[in-house]
C-alpha cells in the first residue's frame, strides 16, 4: 500500500457519495414538479411513499459504497479478511424518511387551507410555496441518502477492531462547525487498537453531527495509515484558526464558528 492509494480511495468515495445526493435530489425535483398541490393534499400516503423508496434507494447505494470504501481502506492496509456490517435499520430509514416527507410538505397542505382556488393571485403564492417545498424536500432526501454511507461507517468504526482512528473530511468550503471538527485531524481511541468492548475515542464531539447540505465524511484510518495530504493540510489551518481564537470553552468554539462563517459568507458573494 502506498498512502497515495489510501488518498486516492479517500477522495473517489467523497466524490462518489456527492454523485448519489445529486442524483437523488435530481430526480426527487423532476418528480415534484409533475405534482399538483392538489395530489399533495389527497394522495399525500401514496405520495410519501413513493419517496420513502426513491430515498432508499440511494441510500442502500450509499450504505454500500461506504461498507466498499471501508474494506478498500482495510485492504491497502494489508487486512485480508473483509469486515461485514451490520444490517441497515429499515424501519427506523422508514421513519426519518415520513418525518422529511411530512414537514417539507405540511406548508404546502397549510396553504391551501388559507385561500380561494380560483383566485389567481393566491394560486401564484400556492405555486411558489409548491416550489420551495420540492426545493427542501429533495435537498433532505440528499442528506438521508448520504447518511446510508455514514452509517455504514459508524458500524464499522465501532465494531471493526483494525481500526484504529478517524478524522473528518469536510467540503472544499466547509462551515465553522465542521471546520471545528476537521481542526481536531486525527481521533484514536484509548488503545489505539482496543476490542470493541473496551473502545472509547478521545473525542469530546460527536463525529456523527451533520447539518443540512453538509457533506462531510468521518473516515476510517487502520494502522500504518495517514490523513490524506490534502485533509491534513486543511486540517493543520482549521487548527492554527482555533488556536488564534479568542475565548474558551463555549465563547471560543462560537468566536471560531462566527469568523469561519463569516469568510465562508465573504468568499461566496465575491464569487
Amino acid at each position: 500500500m502506498t498512502q497515495a492509494d489510501y488518498d486516492r480511495a479517500s477522495r473517489d468515495y467523497y466524490n462518489e457519495q456527492l454523485a448519489i445526493s445529486a442524483g437523488l435530489i435530481d430526480r426527487l425535483l423532476r418528480w415534484w414538479r409533475t405534482l399538483s398541490y392538489r395530489a399533495v393534499q389527497t394522495d399525500s400516503d401514496a405520495l410519501w411513499e413513493t419517496y420513502r423508496d426513491m430515498v432508499s434507494d440511494a441510500r442502500g447505494q450509499s450504505h454500500s459504497a461506504g461498507l466498499d470504501f471501508h474494506n478498500r481502506a482495510r485492504e491497502l492496509a494489508d487486512h485480508t479478511s473483509t469486515f461485514k456490517g451490520g444490517p441497515r435499520d429499515l424501519a427506523a430509514e422508514s421513519r426519518q424518511a415520513a418525518t422529511s416527507f411530512f414537514v417539507h410538505t405540511a406548508p404546502v397542505t397549510r396553504e391551501i387551507q388559507r385561500g380561494r382556488l380560483d383566485d389567481p393571485e393566491f394560486l401564484a403564492e400556492l405555486d411558489d410555496v409548491m416550489t420551495r417545498a420540492g426545493t427542501n424536500l429533495a435537498r433532505d432526501g440528499g442528506r438521508l441518502a448520504e447518511q446510508g454511507g455514514r452509517d455504514a461507517l459508524a458500524d464499522a468504526r465501532e465494531n471493526d477492531g483494525e481500526v484504529i482512528g478517524y478524522y473528518r473530511k469536510t467540503d472544499p468550503d466547509p462551515c465553522g462547525f465542521c471546520a471545528m471538527l476537521a481542526s481536531r485531524g486525527l481521533v484514536y481511541t484509548e488503545a489505539r487498537n482496543s476490542a470493541k468492548a473496551s473502545r472509547e475515542w478521545v473525542d469530546e464531539q460527536d463525529p456523527e453531527q451533520y447539518h443540512p447540505d453538509c457533506h462531510c465524511q468521518t473516515l476510517p484510518l487502520f494502522r500504518g495509515q495517514s490523513m490524506p495530504v490534502d485533509d491534513r493540510r486543511k486540517a493543520d489551518e482549521y487548527e492554527q484558526a482555533w488556536k488564534d481564537t479568542e475565548g474558551s470553552g463555549a465563547d471560543q468554539l462560537k468566536n471560531f464558528r462566527d469568523r469561519i462563517d463569516a469568510d465562508r459568507r465573504a468568499r461566496r458573494a465575491n464569487a
